[in-house]
């Protein structure tokens, strides 16, 4: 593996959130009505549900449920967890199978009961790969048409930073790697860094960049929220999506 180039993201990922008012259907949990846009599965993935070692956790404004509801895992879930190392090759869309995904789901998340992190490293086209300490990588096919039967489309990461100062030297190190635009990164942590930011609300957003990897879209956003409301832990994120077209599937 020499040949490939590696990217570390050191950090962490944030639970999900999930909005009873979000229409699903019975069997994949995706929203009714077909194939998502990219802005959609954006806002999707910010509001599914958490599935961990069978424990649903909901997330909001700090404060944390769970329930004893048991859930299937795939036994590529199961491998990655025991071993605490999960590898994907996003050098070619990936089946189904290769992403841990169970049948009639659309989506499927990695993530250990306690939240310890795990290594995970992602193979992607030009010689490149993400190196990650992650403690959750999703992927979902919420950008097709058969959500419960087709290939994922989507792979995202959710990092969390100590500081500021953290989140800027690890996004500008992405934007040169991956040839993100580095005036939204100046601009985000200039904002995020001022006084302003640290009373209540608000949460400053970057605006989402982007960048072609082969086949794939990268796409990145930072965060960082009012410490009034916001564990310490959970303030910065750097949010990678990663989204390419379905390969071809039978859908019989």
């Amino acid at each position: 593996m020499d040949n490939f180039h590696t990217y570390s993201l050191d950090g962490i990922v944030e639970k999900k959130l999930i909005i009873s008012k979000v229409k699903t259907t019975s069997g994949g949990g995706s929203p009714v009505g077909g194939s998502m846009s990219v802005g959609d599965r954006r806002l999707w993935r910010s509001m599914s549900v958490l599935v961990v070692a069978g424990t649903v956790w909901l997330s909001l404004g700090g404060c944390e449920m769970g329930t004893e509801e048991r859930e299937a895992t795939s036994t590529k879930v199961e491998q990655v967890l025991e071993h605490s190392e999960g590898h994907f090759d996003l050098t070619r869309p990936p089946s189904r199978e290769e992403a841990g995904m169970l049948a009639g789901r659309s989506q499927v998340t990695y993530q250990h009961s306690n939240q310890n992190p795990f290594q995970v490293r992602v193979l992607l086209p030009e010689g490149k790969q993400l190196a990650v300490t992650a403690r959750m990588v999703g992927f979902d096919s919420l950008g097709t048409p058969d959500p419960a039967n087709a290939p994922p489309t989507t792979l995202d990461i959710h990092y969390y930073p100590a500081t500021l100062a953290d989140a800027r030297d690890h996004l500008l190190a992405a934007a040169d790697e991956f040839g993100l635009d580095q005036r939204a990164i100046g601009e985000w942590h200039a904002q995020a860094s001022d006084p302003g930011s640290k009373q209540a609300p608000p949460t400053v957003k970057s605006r989402w960049i982007s960048a072609p990897v082969g086949y794939l879209s990268l796409q990145v956003q930072a965060r960082y929220a009012s410490p009034v409301d916001t564990p310490e832990s959970k303030r910065i994120v750097v949010h990678y999506l990663l989204t390419w077209e379905a390969a071809e599937h039978d859908p019989s």
